[in-house]
């Protein structure tokens, strides 16, 4: 117990310091200053027909004039009702704008150096490392959000991963669930592509070692539980991920309407001109 109240104080001030740091860095957004990303200030007018009508009716509009001649709002900040997602999301990310996605980077790579059992003080120096790393805020700059959102849940993903290979099934999955909902959540699959090709190497390290330690119903159970895990994080995104798919059948993604073959004859009329 006494151990216990000791490992959550450590964390929590270990947290505030995150805080503090992240603040420090962009003390200009204590001033309500706001960085100019250029990113951002494209997809503001794109979104402005969006937010007005939010703002002005109190409803959710899933179409805008604004873009492209018209088109859906699924991937220009719909809400969507009972995204709990968001909202534990919008609970980690508590801090003005740029210094939230600085302080997940900061949060997100703790937590996996606590999963590898990384005494808590180069837990610290590690996270401080991995947030201040230099591409991770360039991108800040620029307004890459998403794929900043994106990179700063991954390292929880894998802490999550570490866990239950490491037999501690119960928090291993809850972690996993959790991480991948909001990772999905955040809406960069380009990220999230490339870290599941790490976890596929690392997938194949664990059958190594469980076929030399002849481990393998533990490496399959657990396995098993990480993919369950992984369901539930992309369940818990279905309505946004079942309208996109909706949408990107009618997009550019979707299937073609051209009628005419390169050569000038009709689709119908693949033997040639007659």
């Amino acid at each position: 117990m006494q151990k216990g109240l000791k490992a959550f104080f450590v964390h929590f001030f270990v947290t505030v310091f995150f805080v503090i740091a992240a603040l420090a860095y962009f003390y200009p957004v204590l001033q309500g200053k706001v960085i100019e990303q250029s990113d951002i200030v494209q997809f503001t007018g794109m979104a402005k027909e969006q937010n007005d009508f939010r703002k002005k009716t109190g409803e959710e509009p899933y179409w805008t004039n604004s873009a492209f001649g018209g088109m859906p709002t699924y991937q220009l900040g719909a809400y969507y009702p009972h995204d709990y997602v968001k909202k534990l999301d919008n609970l980690i990310r508590f801090l003005p704008r740029p210094a939230d996605y600085l302080f997940l980077y900061f949060i997100g790579f703790y937590i996996l150096l606590c999963c590898l059992k990384v005494d808590y003080r180069l837990a610290i120096i590690g996270a401080l490392a991995f947030g201040f790393s230099t591409y991770l805020i360039i991108i800040l700059g620029v307004g890459h959000n998403a794929k900043a959102h994106a990179l700063g849940y991954l390292p929880m993903l894998l802490g999550g991963i570490v866990l239950v290979f490491r037999k501690k099934y119960l928090w291993g999955f809850i972690l996993t669930a959790i991480s991948m909902a909001l990772e999905i959540r955040a809406n960069h699959y380009q990220m999230t592509y490339y870290f599941m090709l790490l976890v596929l190497i690392l997938g194949v390290v664990y059958l190594v070692d469980a076929i030399r330690t002849e481990k393998l119903k533990h490496y399959f159970s657990s396995v098993g539980l990480l993919l369950v895990a992984v369901i539930l994080g992309i369940a818990a995104n279905a309505t946004s991920l079942m309208a996109t798919k909706e949408y990107a059948d009618w997009s550019t993604r979707g299937k073609s309407e051209l009628t005419i073959n390169p050569d000038g004859t009709t689709k119908e009329n693949t033997g040639g001109i007659g």
